[in-house]
């Protein structure tokens, strides 16, 4: 089933959200390693490859957001109190927002440094901004907080989701899994 149902995500939801998992994941560990690599040529070459990576996040984002608001989202559980349905709500859309927010500042970051941005080499990103280093730190900073920001709420997400696995016994962690079988 590639669409969702009012009881179950499809299958373009599960690789959508999978994905951007791994890939956020990859792209946390990998942008803490680019900060403590010494300048040179690998720093440079390794920075290419996030950005064009980030660049890929902020177009999957964008498509899985677009894929969210032309489906329907499953229904909550049965029983589950209205509050913890509002509060989960808003945690998916402040996932939406620092997901999108991440690579766009990283983006802003990199041109108000006076650093292209391409996408591995194909393409490069129109300028949006001038050179302005007091920018490109406001931006460095934001960067670093909005990862954080990011890693927090995914956590909190993952323990919602195991909470209701493991204490609420409902299929809410199941309805995003592979399992053919549910």
């Amino acid at each position: 089933m590639l669409k969702n149902t009012e009881t179950s995500y499809g299958i373009v939801a599960k690789v959508f959200h999978w994905l951007l998992f791994l890939m956020l994941g990859f792209m946390i560990v990998a942008g803490n390693m680019l900060e403590d690599m010494p300048k040179g040529a690998e720093k440079i070459e390794a920075t290419a490859v996030h950005k064009s990576l980030g660049f890929l996040v902020l177009a999957l984002v964008l498509l899985r957001l677009l894929w969210r608001l032309i489906n329907v989202t499953p229904k909550d559980s049965e029983g589950t109190p209205a509050i913890q349905s509002f509060i989960a709500h808003a945690m998916h859309w402040l996932l939406y927002v620092l997901m999108f927010a991440q690579p766009a500042i990283g983006i802003l970051m990199s041109q108000a440094a006076d650093y292209p941005v391409s996408f591995f080499g194909w393409y490069e990103l129109p300028t949006l901004l001038d050179k302005d280093p007091s920018l490109a730190r406001f931006f460095h900073g934001a960067h670093g907080t909005v990862w954080i920001l990011l890693l927090s709420v995914v956590i909190v997400h993952a323990a919602g989701a195991l909470y209701h696995h493991f204490v609420m016994k409902d299929d809410v962690l199941r309805r995003m899994g592979f399992d053919t079988n549910p």
